[in-house]
């Protein structure tokens, strides 16, 4: 029997902690970290990875995510400022734009040296752009993008590493984007893109698109690629990003899709 996967919603009206219910001993708590804007689908995307942790089990997610029809509305992010360690595992964050304070700075940098995962698809390193910490806890900050979406192919840098066991190179529909790295800050590179566009605004041929990074008891994974449904729907993708998630928690194990 696979183990239970709770699926809650958080609105800007309800506390983070104490919301995910009874759970399984050994199963991963997630809060999704959600906000929408341009085509990034905060609406449509989630539930395709839904789709694969129920297959899989072993995680229960909350969301934290904006009202119903109004997916760039960000007000309901002022709950991270109330994160404490250990209301959850792992956060994931797919989100678009928006801006820190310095309260949930200081609650995400608790939560990750205290043991915390993160787990940042595309977008997300635009999002608080400006933070410094943020930027350091992901491991980049993004630097821009050739528009549109290209056909890119992912290979794989480190085979054995637990997030990409089982995973081979793949390709998808996304876009490639370009990083500028904060000083002192050790990446662990997963995958990289096996080449850009013709038009890429990259400078320094990096190609490097998913990694890892370490704090304190904490762990945090970043993946540029995820910008929609072509990733989102990609079962070499969403494999990925569950053992990301199960990595992050400090539980590494390979996953078998069977939706």
């Amino acid at each position: 029997m696979k183990p239970r996967v709770g699926l809650l919603v958080l609105t800007a009206a309800m506390l983070m902690a104490g919301t995910a219910g009874p759970r399984a001993a050994d199963s991963v708590r997630l809060l999704m970290v959600l906000l929408g804007g341009g085509t990034h689908d905060v609406e449509a995307n989630p539930p395709l990875l839904e789709s694969a942790i129920h297959s899989v089990g072993g995680i229960e997610v909350t969301k934290l995510a904006p009202p119903p029809g109004n997916q760039a509305d960000g007000a309901h992010l002022a709950k991270l400022a109330e994160l404490k360690p250990g209301d959850y595992d792992v956060l994931l964050f797919y989100t678009f734009r928006e801006s820190f304070t310095p309260e949930q700075e200081v609650a995400l940098q608790r939560f990750v040296d205290e043991g915390g995962g993160i787990v940042a698809i595309h977008a997300a390193a635009v999002t608080l752009g400006n933070s410094e910490p943020w930027a350091r806890i992901i491991g980049a900050r993004f630097a821009g993008h050739t528009p549109g979406l290209y056909p890119l192919t992912i290979t794989v840098a480190d085979t054995a590493h637990p997030i990409m066991k089982g995973i081979q190179d793949f390709e998808v529909a996304d876009e490639e984007f370009t990083f500028s790295f904060p000083e002192d800050v050790e990446r662990h590179v997963l995958a990289r893109f096996k080449q850009r566009p013709p038009t890429t605004v990259e400078k320094n041929g990096n190609n490097d698109c998913v990694w890892t990074v370490s704090h304190g008891k904490g762990r945090a994974v970043y993946s540029s690629v995820g910008h929609g449904k072509d990733a989102w729907s990609n079962p070499v993708w969403q494999k990925m990003i569950l053992q990301a998630v199960f990595w992050a928690a400090g539980k590494p194990r390979e996953v078998t899709l069977t939706h």
